[in-house]
């Protein structure tokens, strides 16, 4: 492995790369094509000799040496951007290290950082990503990779102030390409018709889906295919290889653009939630303080949109 550093310019397409998710989005954010990026993504690989994405069809996923170096260089940028903006306007720079999962990051959160942008220009934030959400992800603010997080789960961190940001429904889901044009999406048992894609993380999903229907012990007279990644399972999803249950909102994005349609009906709220969680004594920060006062209302008017979409006459 050569000892020189990869381009500083190398690097951002890297970081904004890493926190979108996709290559044509990071292009669409820094103004040159998807071919640049892609090149850029390549030399870098080429310059550390081993992968830094896997790529699918509809995304990108970090590998673990990718999730690593995008947390360590985030941080790198969100220091360069406050010491220029200090440096050039001669005022006092925040800076805010967020713990975040990969998915949350690119599927919901990243599209609404320029209203954060817009009022609050001089924090900055630097990214600690995780690869999953299982609900039971802890949070460690005294390592100082993180000063806040926003994470799946009940509520419950000790020492720590957390507000609830964003429920979570659990739907069946598939390509358009699947199901037949008469597909009954009221109709639970045609379910059984098609494979069952599941998560190896959430290994129980399907089933907690089910115990809240009027079959709960139905099962597919096709295969049963676990996937070892939230990515590698929206592709196959994506690819017509079967049906998966994906979370709500997170899976709207690719509902949204057709790639993915309503297998049934039945939207099972689950008992985890998206949450912001940070030190019981975050009023001695002010970076924590106007994220958090940005975070919740911003999360409650999206709940209330999503809600007012999706939810009525449910």
């Amino acid at each position: 492995m050569p000892n020189r550093l990869p381009p500083l310019n190398t690097l951002r397409v890297f970081l904004v790369a890493s926190r979108l998710l996709s290559f044509t989005k990071a292009a669409e954010e820094l103004f040159i094509t998807r071919s640049a990026v892609s090149r850029q993504i390549k030399n870098l690989e080429e310059h550390f000799g081993f992968k830094l994405f896997e790529r699918h069809k509809v995304s990108l996923e970090l590998t673990q040496k990718g999730v690593t170096y995008a947390n360590a260089i985030s941080n790198i940028f969100a220091d360069l951007k406050v010491a220029t903006n200090a440096l050039q306007h001669d005022s006092k720079e925040l800076k805010l290290k967020l713990g975040i999962s990969a998915t949350l990051n690119s599927t919901w959160l990243m599209s609404r950082l320029c209203k954060l942008e817009k009022l609050h220009p001089d924090l900055t934030l630097s990214f600690f990503t995780n690869t999953f959400d299982t609900g039971k992800d802890s949070v460690d603010f005294l390592s100082g990779e993180m000063d806040a997080a926003i994470r799946l789960g009940t509520g419950n961190w000790p020492d720590c102030q957390s507000d609830k940001l964003l429920d979570i429904y659990v739907q069946p889901v598939c390509s358009p390409s699947l199901v037949e044009k008469a597909h009954d999406t009221g109709n639970i048992n045609d379910l059984a018709n098609y494979n069952w894609l599941h998560y190896n993380h959430l290994s129980d999903l399907w089933s907690q889906w089910l115990s809240h229907t009027s079959a709960p012990q139905l099962k597919t007279t096709k295969r049963d295919i676990v996937l070892d990644n939230v990515a590698v399972a929206t592709q196959a999803a994506v690819d017509g290889l079967g049906i998966i249950p994906m979370y709500r909102p997170l899976a709207d994005p690719l509902i949204k653009e057709g790639k993915l349609i309503i297998a049934h009906d039945y939207m099972m709220l689950k008992k985890e939630a998206y949450y912001f969680v940070c030190p019981q004594n975050f009023n001695d920060n002010q970076s924590i303080m106007l994220f958090r006062e940005w975070i919740v209302k911003e999360s409650y008017n999206s709940q209330l949109q999503w809600n007012n979409e999706n939810l009525q006459e449910k």
